[in-house]
């Protein structure tokens, strides 16, 4: 038996490459997936990101969150970074 990667159901498996119990969980498969490549604007504003000059890293955190997942909540920072000594 295998499980549908769409909507969960065990189907029995007629392939070992089948991934879908129907063609409509596999042709509806990708309209609840989360895309796993970033759209155009989003790699220019990272080329343009990586040649400014920031004055710090927590800055460049932030700006790099709010280009890749603008959905979540801002980076808070919790202190002074520790810079280790090679002493």
């Amino acid at each position: 038996m295998g499980v549908c990667n769409w909507c969960g159901s065990a189907f029995p498996l007629t392939r070992s490459t089948r991934k879908y119990c129907t063609t409509r969980c596999k042709t509806n498969a990708c309209l609840g997936r989360k895309p796993s490549r970033i759209r155009a604007a989003e790699v220019e504003a990272l080329h343009e990101l990586l040649q400014a000059e920031l004055p710090s890293a927590e800055l460049f955190r932030e700006r790099l969150r709010a280009i890749i997942a603008p959905h979540l909540p801002p980076i808070v920072a919790e202190g002074a970074a520790l810079v280790p000594t090679l002493d």
